[in-house]
């Protein structure tokens, strides 16, 4: 049986040095690191922690983590309950709970192949957990799940292996198709304790969505050494667990301690993961008082669990020592030169393709929006390149409602207060807080607009809504960002990158509620890209947008007698066409605006004259001017129409109620005017995009509207979009909309090469290191690594 040194005895003294001349407290490790030899440990600031260890409900886990001011956790149980047991409705209250508390997910950790599991089980099980956990990740905003790899179940050992084997690669495969990411831990199951067996999984399965889960006590009870498995696994590693024990009085025994007071070597184990380069979180599963495979659960699990928090956050991190078994011990910037280039990461986006994100301004309220959960994805995956969180979140309804705010979003902000709250938004920066002369900014946009078909991915083409526009730019953006910090150093040392990835560019919001507050609280850079559909080239400008709604407030008739109502459908289908054709150029034959006849309806029985109904009309333009313009050109047209239906329909009976009283009861309506354009940009943009080989959208080709309208007028900055594939040619916002992985990829490389541009722009503007960073208010930053 293992135990736990939190007894009554020791956790009386548990901060207390003297207590290490006491008979009940562990003697520490052989390795325990000098007090001569250590510094604060780097990674204080990444630590969360298995909630259920800490207490069995959600609100005792949620507590926990507040108290120790974390931003995630990591999930496994609820009220004794396995994550995948729970019915839908509980994931989905436990995600709004996380989410309303500022609480993200770093891992689910499942059951599939683990110790309760044999290798000659029904495989069934896991195919299932899988899926319902692939799921849960959506709501919960998480795509790594735990998995093990089977006990023997009485095979001997290569038809354990071949078993083991099969099973994972199947996984695999699934989990690829879902969008997740299977985490194998170094505990039960035929790769557990080998580092050769878990490096044969890995090669023979063969797939981006199996990696490695490193617990740094498993090795005690196990009789294995952990830090030498490391060594040899580290470039897989892409989650930690932090626990400590010392060896029980037989085999298979472990007696758990606090991080450091055992014989894992934690902090030697952290040394080489930060050398090496490892950007996530620390993941604390202590067993102090709860060890799950062995049924143990002490009531008082929160006090041992914040205990051994606050001791791994202070536990001094040993200096450089030797050289790891596996691994040549270069400088931290060689390492990062020398690892694999990133790709494009397929599963982040399937995942995110699968996460629903239209939001309810173009579903309505009733249908699950899913954006918080996208964005703590997103923010996860960031992390692990060296990002960090300063802000995810929603902006004050004071801020929101404006005159310029579209009419859509204020009603539904006035109707809801919850609103703006289900829609929060996303600033990542890598690097410290630098002047904005040394910063780029991009933005995407994680919302889409509704339908769509199931996500897929065939190896070249991702289909599924959001795949162009605009969730496959933005994790095709995190690829060419990490490019360029490898191969540059000064990108995220001396020149910061902003990442905002926002709600409501979609439904007729225009950024009002994302990107503008973003802009407005100085997120910004000297240059700011809008990751959209461009077809890699960039785009200096962008057109607004004024929507006008023209309603008919007419009486109904029976079909029996049409004369006797107000027939909407004849006065706006009239209408419609005659403002297309009056709108569609000015007098001087140049159109200074577009209009777009979007939508009219009046109703859908056969056997009734509708006497209301409405008449959409977008009008885009390219100057504010323009839009003055557009909007003065539509009163005049819509009263020359309603003048000429009167006119033509006054002597026809079924109409002419309707042609007489037609100026009474049509009205215009602005849904949304007086939004700004973005204009000509400063030159030297232009010669920087120029320098980096990025190509510019012809002067001849309309521009089109995107959240980049907020950056019109910033000083001493270049504005453009620039994004992979094309609004029409990738059929965005229709049917079969897709991008192919080669356009996401070619987007990273000119995003790096992007990067790096302006990075020799600012050493010979400014000089290296010429500016201090600015101080950051820690209540707009979250911490990194926990997201």
């Amino acid at each position: 049986m293992s135990r736990s040194t939190e007894s009554p005895a020791y956790a009386e003294h548990a901060e207390s040095p003297e207590h290490a001349a006491s008979p009940a407290y562990a003697e520490p490790s052989e390795h325990a690191a000098s007090p001569a030899d250590t510094r604060p440990l780097g990674p204080a600031g990444r630590i969360t922690g298995i909630g259920d260890e800490a207490a069995p409900d959600l609100a005792g886990q949620i507590a926990v983590a507040r108290e120790l001011g974390w931003t995630s956790l990591e999930l496994r149980s609820l009220d004794g309950t396995a994550l995948a047991d729970l019915p839908e409705p509980v994931v989905r209250e436990a995600a709004g709970r996380l989410h309303a508390a500022g609480l993200g997910v770093v891992c689910l950790d499942s059951r599939i192949g683990n110790w309760a599991r044999p290798v000659t089980g029904p495989f069934s099980a896991d195919l299932e957990e899988l899926e319902r956990l692939a799921e849960y990740g959506r709501i919960l905003g998480c795509r790594s799940l735990r998995v093990m790899s089977w006990t023997d179940g009485g095979l001997p050992e290569e038809a354990w292996a071949a078993g083991a084997i099969d099973r994972m690669r199947r996984l695999a495969r699934r989990a690829e198709s879902l969008g997740v990411e299977l985490l194998h831990e170094n505990c039960a199951g035929w790769a557990g304790s080998d580092a050769s067996r878990t490096l044969r999984l890995l090669a023979e399965v063969g797939s981006p969505a199996l990696r490695v889960l490193f617990d740094t006590g498993n090795g005690v009870p196990y009789g294995y050494d952990a830090h030498a498995l490391l060594e040899e696994l580290l470039p897989h590693v892409a989650h930690v667990h932090v626990k400590d024990a010392l060896p029980g009085d037989r085999p298979g025994e472990a007696v758990y301690t606090l991080p450091g007071e055992g014989t894992a070597r934690v902090a030697d184990c952290v040394r080489l993961l930060e050398e090496y380069g490892y950007p996530g979180a620390y993941s604390l599963e202590p067993h102090l008082a709860v060890v799950p495979h062995e049924g143990v659960r002490s009531e008082d699990a929160a006090g041992p669990f914040v205990r051994a928090a606050r001791r791994l956050a202070a536990l001094p991190l040993p200096a450089p020592t030797g050289v790891p078994k596996a691994l040549p011990r270069p400088a931290p910037t060689a390492v990062l030169k020398a690892l694999p280039r990133p790709a494009v990461d397929t599963g982040l986006l399937l995942h995110l393709l699968h996460t629903p994100t239209a939001g309810p301004l173009e579903t309505g309220s009733g249908t699950p929006h899913l954006t918080t959960a996208a964005l703590r994805s997103y923010a996860t995956a960031a992390q692990r390149l060296g990002f960090g969180t300063v802000r995810l979140g929603a902006p004050a309804p004071s801020a929101v409602l404006r005159d310029d705010t579209p009419a859509p979003v204020r009603r539904a902000v006035a109707a809801d207060p919850a609103f703006l709250a289900d829609q929060p938004s996303l600033v990542l920066r890598l690097g410290p807080e630098l002047p904005r002369e040394r910063t780029v900014m991009f933005n995407v946009h994680l919302d889409t607009v509704a339908g769509g078909e199931p996500p897929a991915f065939d190896g070249a083409r991702f289909t599924g809504r959001g795949a162009v526009d605009a969730k496959g730019p933005a994790v095709a953006l995190l690829a060419g960002v990490a490019a360029a910090a490898r191969t540059c150093p000064d990108i995220g040392r001396d020149v910061a990158v902003l990442v905002q990835a926002v709600a409501g560019e979609e439904g007729g919001a225009l950024g009002t509620f994302g990107t503008r507050p973003l802009v407005e609280a100085g997120h910004t850079g000297r240059l700011n890209v809008f990751c959209e559909p461009t077809g890699l080239r960039h785009l200096p400008r962008a057109t607004a947008a004024a929507t006008a709604r023209i309603t008919v407030g007419g009486e109904d008739a029976v079909d029996d007698r049409p004369e006797a109502g107000h027939n909407a459908t004849v006065l706006l289908g009239f209408l419609a066409q005659h403002l297309a054709a009056a709108l569609g150029r000015d007098a001087s034959g140049t159109p200074p605006f577009t209009v777009c006849v979007a939508g009219l309806h009046t109703g859908t029985l056969h056997n009734k004259v509708h006497g209301t109904g409405s008449l959409l009309l977008n009008l885009a333009y390219a100057t504010a001017e323009a839009g003055a313009a557009a909007e003065r050109a539509l009163v005049r047209a819509l009263d020359a129409g309603l003048r000429e239906f009167a006119a033509r329909f006054s002597g026809t009976p079924p109409f002419a109620r309707t042609a007489e009283d037609a100026a009474r009861i049509t009205r215009l309506e602005w849904e949304k005017r007086g939004l700004p354009a973005l204009g000509p940009q400063p030159e030297w943009g232009e010669k920087l995009l120029a320098r980096a080989g990025v190509d510019r959208w012809p002067d001849d080709e309309p521009a089109f509207t995107c959240d980049a309208i907020w950056a019109e007028g910033l000083p001493d900055s270049f504005t453009t979009v620039f994004g992979p594939g094309s609004l029409d040619a990738n059929r965005a916002h229709a049917a079969g909309e897709f991008v192919d992985l080669a356009d996401l990829e070619a987007f990273a490389d000119r995003t790096a090469a992007l990067l790096t541009a302006f990075a020799d722009d600012v050493r010979r503007r400014v000089g290296a290191r010429h500016t201090a960073p600015v101080s950051v208010p820690t209540d707009l930053i979250e911490k990194a690594g926990t997201a």
